[in-house]
């Protein structure tokens, strides 16, 4: 697991243009999301929980490890290779393609460098901008579903609905994100 041989330094006319290196921090936020999960492990059979074990003695090596491909620009295809387990809905017939959710298995380690981005990307957002819509709740820090309820009630006993507009939410399945839009009708 050693890290990738460093890039060569490219002619960069602005330091900010440079991608910062993954730091010990990016990685424990990362990890400490792994603890609270106790999810099935990818085509590596390495479950999340090993990580969790590891990452102190691995930390620094995986730490240049993600710094590398956020340098280079890459996510390894490895860890985008998933393993299909199909998992039974409960009260449908065997023989039926619906009767099973399929579910992709993915390396943890993969997971973990997503995290690593995703916060970044939402730091970034958040800092710097532009930032996300007001009634945008998926992605967001210290935003959740019963902020997205509350919103919604707002909205439907607001002034929109009362001139004669209306709202509506959208819930993504996949990820469970409740999306709000206020509608003005004239």
């Amino acid at each position: 697991m050693a890290p990738p041989p460093a890039v060569p330094e490219a002619d960069h006319q602005d330091d900010d243009d440079r991608i910062p290196e993954g730091t010990g921090v990016d990685l424990r936020v990362a990890v400490r999301r792994l603890k609270a999960r106790n999810t099935a492990p990818g085509p590596d059979g390495l479950p999340g929980k090993a990580w969790v074990l590891a990452s102190e003695a691995l930390g620094p090596r995986l730490e240049g490890l993600l710094s590398a491909c956020l340098e280079r620009g890459q996510f390894p295809l490895r860890w985008k290779t998933g393993k299909l387990v199909l998992i039974r809905k409960p009260g449908r017939p065997a023989d039926s393609p619906s009767a099973y959710r399929p579910v992709v298995l993915l390396d943890e380690v993969g997971k973990l460098f997503e995290r690593v981005i995703a916060n970044r990307l939402a730091e970034h957002l958040a800092g710097t901008g532009p930032d996300l819509a007001e009634h945008q709740f998926g992605f967001r820090k210290r935003r959740s579903t019963v902020d997205a309820i509350m919103r919604m009630r707002a909205l439907t006993t607001g002034d929109a609905v009362a001139r004669g507009g209306g709202c509506f939410g959208g819930v993504s399945r996949h990820r469970q994100r409740l999306q709000l839009h206020a509608l003005e009708l004239h």
